[in-house]
């Protein structure tokens, strides 16, 4: 019954997404000038793909400073396969061996998954993040290897909005994608809109208590805090090419503010809106042609949050190499559909 609840949410948070990122197709969009921007004639692509993600959990106390408690997922490298063929989009990931952080018989995981559907002037990002338990590091004592709290949950949902200024002469696709060829140096102003549901918990109801636990981590997720949050960003995004727009290097950086609520028990914390901030940054460099594409890109981002017994400082870091092809679309319909 327990992995039939699991398997069922899984499902429901896959169905979510793929609805908000097949809801991006319905905004209106801007054609770009193509004397700036232009589109391949092969619009199909298979990609192949590999890099290294983390995510760490940084707890700042009135006891404890920011730079000595972490907890860590089980940060790993990656490698997948990705097929865009019209509007279908699939792909397949797994960890590459021996590259997590703990011992693959230990029951740490981490799972993350993102879907965007983008246009010229707008963008829609769905995102899930779901880490089954965490590492312990104190960076005054890193010789030692990390403890192990495998019971440790943390689950996320985040759904990012874009709006681009400058849709006719700059593309965020070319940019960060290369889908399109940005054949002219450009940038433009952007703006995003990021609602957010965030949860710590643990394996089991009954844990606290009925075993040994380490106080300094444990008293700081306890309550199993959940809280959701809205923050606003504004950021700029420039795409510098070269040779006709076939290499590039395109960073992108936002900044952004917002309100946080908790939905935790009251007696934990008052029930409030609090201010929460964050940056996101990301830097793309490589060949983009007509039948082959090939990039390196980098992306970090770190959002202040509170919890009723510290502030929580979370980060997201990413390095990734891509090998691209681009194909045409076959002259008959697949199943009489695509």
């Amino acid at each position: 019954m327990k992995y039939f609840f699991l398997n069922l949410q899984l499902h429901i948070s896959l169905f979510l997404l793929f609805l908000f990122s097949g809801a991006g197709c319905l905004y209106a969009q801007h054609a770009n000038d193509t004397a700036w921007v232009k589109p391949f004639q092969k619009d199909n692509n298979i990609q192949l793909y590999g890099g290294y993600a983390g995510s760490s959990f940084i707890f700042q106390t009135k006891k404890t400073p920011r730079d000595f408690l972490h907890l860590l997922a089980n940060n790993s490298g990656y490698t997948g396969i990705n097929v865009n063929y019209k509007y279908l989009s699939l792909f397949y990931e797994f960890t590459l061996p021996y590259t997590s952080l703990a011992d693959r018989k230990t029951g740490l995981r981490s799972r993350n998954l993102e879907l965007s559907q983008f246009g010229s002037r707008f963008g829609i990002e769905a995102g899930y993040q779901h880490v089954n338990g965490m590492l312990f590091e104190v960076r005054r004592r890193r010789n030692e290897p990390p403890v192990t709290f495998e019971d440790i949950r943390y689950r996320k949902y985040a759904l990012n909005l874009y709006l681009f200024a400058n849709p006719k002469h700059f593309s965020y696709t070319a940019a960060n994608y290369y889908s399109k060829l940005q054949q002219r140096s450009a940038g433009s102003w952007m703006f995003m809109i990021s609602p957010e549901y965030q949860q710590f918990s643990f394996s089991h109801a009954n844990l606290i208590g009925d075993e040994y636990k380490d106080s300094m981590v444990y008293e700081l997720v306890k309550p199993q805090p959940t809280w959701v949050s809205a923050i606003g960003y504004v950021g700029y995004s420039y795409n510098l090419v070269m040779d006709d727009g076939h290499w590039s290097i395109s960073p992108t950086l936002l900044l952004g503010a917002g309100g946080q609520y908790p939905l935790y028990d009251s007696r934990f914390n008052p029930k409030q809106i609090t201010l929460v901030y964050s940056a996101l940054g990301r830097v793309n460099c490589g060949y983009n042609g007509e039948h082959f594409f090939s990039y390196l890109s980098a992306s970090h981002d770190y959002t202040r949050n509170h919890l009723p017994a510290a502030h929580l400082h979370l980060q997201n870091s990413d390095f990734s190499i891509t090998f691209g092809y681009r194909f045409s679309a076959l002259k008959h319909r697949i199943l009489g559909v695509i």
